[in-house]
């Protein structure tokens, strides 16, 4: 299976040629809901518990990296927000590997992060029992047996969010702040504007697409050439598509870029 990453095209770039995806702490995500619906707002006996939930809710917060992905490559508005509007890069993965399925590894791993879009905000108690005790904030393996917390403290999104149809990663990033690798995997931590970036490394070959905006330069012949030789040297099993406006529809159409590139050169 192929999920997605909506990026810039100097990310893309450099996803490509250090083969590795970055991580992302929730406070630093564009949705100030993020984690709120993380535990119970009824009134609980003990009148310390609420004060103990805030507590625990930026423990997970601050010791999780998430990265968010979406099963779409062709969304015009995924385009316009985070693909530098329409100027960027989509890299899609074989989200099938280890770093993002196994379940000793992964936090929330890929095939349980369908993020779930609901108008009204869960406050609720929890309906499942917990079949496993978890340690807040330093987790690293999936605790199926705490399903319904794990969704409420990082799956759950306002429905406004629908369109991204989105997907996670999560892992536990405990441990990072003094060595790159943990549990979760081998991690490289860079700044990007002024915030943490967990680039996790990844296996030769996971990636396996990559799309050039439809306003991208690099839709150009000359340009487009400059980028298949980068697919070549760093990624030669992905493919490499551009976007097209359809004639018909407002959609967005994928073309062969090497194709359309080595047609252009026989015509010159």
């Amino acid at each position: 299976m192929i999920l997605y990453k909506y990026v810039s095209y100097e990310a893309g770039i450099k996803i490509i040629e250090n083969n590795s995806i970055g991580f992302t702490q929730p406070q630093f995500f564009n949705d100030p809901f993020e984690s709120e619906a993380s535990y119970p707002l009824e009134e609980p006996k003990d009148p310390f518990q609420q004060f103990r939930n805030q507590i625990k809710k930026e423990a997970w917060k601050n010791n999780t990296g998430i990265l968010s992905l979406t099963r779409q490559p062709l969304n015009p508005l995924m385009w316009a927000h985070y693909g530098n509007e329409h100027k960027g890069m989509v890299i899609g993965f074989d989200v099938t590997c280890s770093e993002f399925s196994c379940e000793k590894s992964n936090f929330i791993p890929v095939q349980f992060g369908n993020v779930i879009y609901t108008d009204k905000k869960p406050v609720n108690s929890f309906i499942s029992t917990p079949k496993e005790a978890i340690e807040v904030g330093g987790t690293f393996h999936f605790p199926y047996g705490q399903l319904e917390q794990l969704q409420r403290l990082f799956l759950y999104k306002p429905a406004c969010w629908a369109y991204e149809e989105e997907v996670r990663v999560a892992k536990c990033l405990k441990g990072l702040d003094t060595e790159n690798t943990n549990e979760s995997g081998d991690f490289s931590v860079i700044e990007v504007q002024n915030r943490p970036l967990y680039l996790l490394n990844l296996k030769p070959g996971t990636i396996k697409e990559v799309y050039v905006g439809a306003r991208s330069e690099y839709m150009g012949l000359d340009k487009a050439i400059e980028l298949i030789d980068i697919i070549k040297e760093h990624q030669p099993e992905s493919k490499l598509f551009g976007c097209g406006l359809s004639k018909d529809s407002w959609t967005l159409q994928s073309i062969d870029l090497i194709d359309a590139a080595n047609k252009a050169l026989k015509r010159r």
